[in-house]
């Protein structure tokens, strides 16, 4: 294959022009300027020496379109020959197309011969609509011309909006308190700019009372399945989990999707959830996790050792991990089991999600399809600096770190490396790859390679504007196609999207869960530096703290006496033995006299949560809401390098005073400036989309492999190759080209994240999970949320 890939690349370079292998002389840009046929050109007269693709440097225009309005340059270049070159160029045109919103285009590069009929057939459109989309069609198609190919119009997720509902059907909604304008968007799934467009002059700043109109939409007539019934099964003694998973005809992948926390060391009496499958298959799979041998794995089933090479020819006495084993179970049970018992109602302790059919079809249909897989991998590769680097090299000048030929280079060899491990494991692909980098026209280029209409899967572009066009393209041709790189929701307008970077919209969830698990009694300040910044996080926020924080606390009445009598001994104004007769604690004025007449009893404090402007509260405003006899968590919402070294400085100041733990939000693993002390002594916690435990033998070996490899040390862009390869190209070996509707239920695992994806407003699919890191003992550790 990697044969096959190298010819690829090869090819690209070659396509940036032949005279890459010729030396350029320095090129002065033209400053004679005529009006031609409605635009304007410089006039540049060629000189010796001179290439097309050197030209086209000084111009900042792509070789294609240089040839496009100079034909006679097909045939090579003459000394005094005149070249018109648009002062705007076509890449400049359509980027600011691009930049402007919603972009429902692909290009099309017209050929020799070809007419507007023979185009509408290659992507289903009408004549017409190419006509309206292209008024310049009058004046007759040139070769190279680029022809815009309109989009049909967009799927949106679940339902269609219409914005601005009549009197009659509209829907109206009452803010309750702690309602934010996130959190009604998405209890209705309806996107904050339609909420907005159907309020006019609605803010952020809800009250409680207040009425809101709901954009009416319809749901789509879609049928909905019965849910799936469960058998319960006790555990009976000498049980094993592989006899059970044969006994039902379900592989141990399957038992342990639908029965969390459960593990192959089963104990008499549990009860392990089955689902009833229609028509049972004559096997089930085993997947092997460690080296061994096939008589091991045939004792566990209770089964023969023939019975299993029968049903695994290509298998001889040893197997190892990552193989998939095939494990008959012989004839169906005519009736159900006598010693179950049947379940309607799905059990409680299991995500409703994993409950419906779509994921026991997933599971069910695991390894049955046969399929070579086409992928199309476009990364920015800069191939016409090849030449460059090549010279570089030899004369021993090269430094990889200023040519951005090597920005990406380790995302494609992180990602060969997740190929070579699932070709082990029986998946069988065809990798292509493109060198797409920012340009517009390159990417353009591209599109027109006929092979890429029949493409499984694309992952790429790693640029915005690019992956508009390339999204457009596997819209229509119906394909799959990643985003590895962003954050921009703008994204997911295409149904076939996955975005694999989390929103910042995500963290409100997790903060609220992790308060939930691991801060539930403490005192929670949000600061943020000003009130302009951040407002919609911080309400979304509040809101959803407000359901999961507790109405108020009890401290124990000795833990506050504990405190009145180290303030005593500290204060030097009182003699030896004596206490100060009170303390204010929470805005509180706690009486000493008290707490001794009551040691055993409680003192009940009311939760809240307070916010701090710092522009206008100064770190008096922390002060002044927090609490000296509990944590105080302090939210930090900022990712600015001077607010951010600024606050935590202040707050490390507090912490001999106030017990302080923070959470830096929304991207505080993107800060270089911060001191580390504070971060260990705040006890800082943060999120980031990637965390690496070095400590996990996984991610040792993959650094191992890849310096054994490519004699370097994995970057960060090795490893989200490697772990985009291993979730996508598993999911497809496992479930088909259809795998978006298992992925919810799909739990592979990769080295620098969990991978969580949810259907997406307006379209597309998100990945939702943030990792919730911390400082502690000079290392970063991951916070476990379940």
């Amino acid at each position: 294959m990697r044969k096959h890939l190298l010819i690829i690349i090869l090819f690209l370079a070659a396509a940036a022009g032949p005279d890459l292998l010729f030396s350029q002389e320095e090129i002065a840009k033209s400053d004679i300027i005529e009006h031609l046929d409605g635009k304007d050109y410089y006039i540049h007269s060629v000189e010796q020496g001179q290439t097309l693709y050197a030209i086209s440097k000084v111009y900042d225009i792509a070789v294609d379109e240089l040839l496009f309005e100079n034909p006679d340059a097909r045939q090579g270049l003459n000394i005094g020959q005149q070249l018109r070159i648009p002062l705007v160029s076509r890449e400049k045109l359509i980027t600011d197309d691009l930049r402007k919103g919603e972009f429902r285009y692909i290009f099309h590069i017209v050929r020799k011969g070809q007419t507007l009929y023979g185009i509408s057939r290659i992507y289903d459109v009408s004549v017409d609509d190419l006509k309206a989309a292209n008024p310049e069609w009058a004046k007759g198609l040139d070769p190279g011309q680029y022809l815009k190919i309109p989009m049909k119009d967009p799927v949106v997720n679940d339902r269609s909006v219409v914005v601005k509902p009549d009197a009659e059907s509209r829907k109206m909604h009452t803010v309750a308190g702690g309602e934010t304008l996130y959190s009604i968007s998405r209890k209705y799934r309806v996107g904050l700019p339609e909420l907005k467009a159907a309020n006019p002059g609605l803010t952020s700043n809800l009250s409680p009372g207040q009425e809101i109109v709901i954009p009416e939409y319809q749901e789509e007539n879609i049928k909905q399945e019965e849910e799936k019934t469960f058998y319960e099964h006790t555990v009976k003694e000498k049980e094993t989990l592989y006899g059970i998973a044969r006994k039902y005809r379900i592989s141990i992948d399957s038992l342990t999707a639908f029965n969390q926390g459960l593990s192959k060391n089963i104990f008499p009496g549990e009860v392990i959830r089955i689902p009833q499958r229609v028509n049972p298959d004559s096997y089930i799979t085993h997947r092997v996790n460690e080296k061994t041998k096939l008589k091991k794995i045939a004792s566990k089933y209770a089964i023969s050792v023939t019975a299993i090479k029968d049903a695994n020819p290509d298998f001889r006495s040893r197997v190892n991990p990552g193989d998939m084993l095939m494990i008959p179970v012989g004839p169906p049970p005519l009736v159900s089991p006598d010693d179950v018992h049947v379940v309607i109602t799905p059990p409680d302790d299991i995500p409703p999600k994993v409950m419906d059919s779509d994921s026991i079809r997933c599971y069910d249909k695991m390894y049955r399809h046969k399929k070579d897989f086409n992928v199309a991998l476009m990364i920015p590769l800069y191939a016409e600096e090849a030449r460059e680097i090549s010279l570089k090299a030899r004369s021993g000048a090269l430094d990889p770190r200023k040519h951005k030929s090597f920005n990406f280079i380790q995302f494609y060899e992180g990602f060969l490396m997740a190929v070579d491990e699932l070709e082990k494991q029986g998946l069988n692909v065809r990798l292509y790859l493109y060198d797409v980098d920012e340009k517009v026209s390159k990417t353009i280029q591209v599109l027109q390679q006929p092979e890429l209409a029949d493409m499984d899967l694309i992952i790429g572009p790693f640029f915005s504007r690019n992956f508009t066009l390339v999204s457009n393209f596997a819209e229509m041709f119906d394909i799959k196609i990643v985003n590895p790189l962003t954050r921009r929701t703008e994204v997911l307008s295409n149904p076939n999207v996955f975005k694999i970077k989390p929103s910042r919209d995500a963290q409100a969830a997790l903060l609220t869960k992790f308060v939930e698990i691991y801060q539930p009694d403490a005192n929670i300040i949000l600061v943020r530096n000003n009130k302009f910044q951040y407002e919609d996080e911080v309400l979304e926020i509040r809101g959803l703290l407000d359901k999961v924080v507790p109405y108020g606390v009890k401290v124990p009445n000795a833990s506050i006496y504990d405190l009145i009598v180290e303030y005593s001994k500290a204060d030097t104004n009182l003699a030896a033995g004596v206490l100060i007769n009170s303390l204010m604690v929470e805005n509180r004025m706690i009486q000493t006299a008290e707490l001794e007449n009551s040691p055993a009893d409680s003192t009940f404090f009311s939760n809240g949560i307070a916010e701090v402007i710092y522009a206008t509260d100064s770190v008096y405003g922390v002060i002044r809401n927090a609490s000296v006899v509990r944590n105080n968590l302090v939210i930090v919402l900022t990712n600015n390098e001077i607010f951010a070294p600024e606050i935590l400085t202040r707050l490390n100041d507090l912490k001999d005073t106030f017990d302080i733990t923070v959470v830096g939000m929304p991207e505080w693993d993107l800060l270089d400036n911060l001191e580390t002390d504070y971060l260990l002594d705040l006890k800082v916690y943060y999120f980031t989309d990637a965390y690496y435990d070095y400590d996990d033998p996984d991610v040792k070996s993959f650094i191992m492999d890849f310096r054994e490899r490519y004699k370097t040390h994995p970057d960060d862009y090795a490893f989200e190759g490697y772990d985009l390869g291993t979730f996508f190209l598993g999911a497809l070996m496992r479930f088909g080209t259809d795998c978006e509707k298992c992925l919810p239920y799909y739990r592979e695992k990769v080295l620098s994240t969990t991978i969580k994806f949810s259907p997406a407003y307006p379209a597309g699919y998100e990945n939702l999970y943030w990792n919730l890191c911390r400082y502690r003992n000079y290392r970063i550790e991951r916070v476990i949320i379940q």
